[in-house]
């Protein structure tokens, strides 16, 4: 469930607003709804590394590639592939989000009220 809600919410966010803002969606559904570290990392960094490959690879086909090659030839010009820059993006925004999601979730433990 937490997954899904993210992929919805943070698609939206990025749809109107910057990119940081699938970090703040991570952040705010873990401090919702996560049960534990481990999941709100692995399920924020999953949502995420989903939602960026998806839609760089939907970039990709829209451009037939230009966009993606000529950034590949501008960043990573060791590497001549433009499957490289697709996968990179989905690996940096799900690691982002999942260090979001951790946030997010630790925080709520250290507002929780100790009995």
């Amino acid at each position: 469930m937490l997954y899904i809600l993210i992929l919805v919410i943070s698609g939206i966010a990025q749809f109107f607003g910057p990119w940081w803002g699938l970090p703040i969606v991570c952040f705010a559904l873990c401090f919702w709804r996560s049960d534990s570290a481990k999941t709100a990392w692995v399920v924020s960094a999953l949502a995420a590394a989903t939602l960026w490959l998806g839609y760089a690879i939907f970039l990709h086909y829209v451009t037939q590639g230009v966009m993606t090659t000529k950034i590949t030839q501008l960043f990573l010009q060791k590497l001549p592939y433009d499957a490289a820059l697709i996968i990179v993006t989905g690996v940096l925004a799900g690691i982002v989000a999942g260090f979001a999601g951790l946030a997010g979730f630790y925080c709520r433990q250290a507002f929780a009220k100790t009995a």
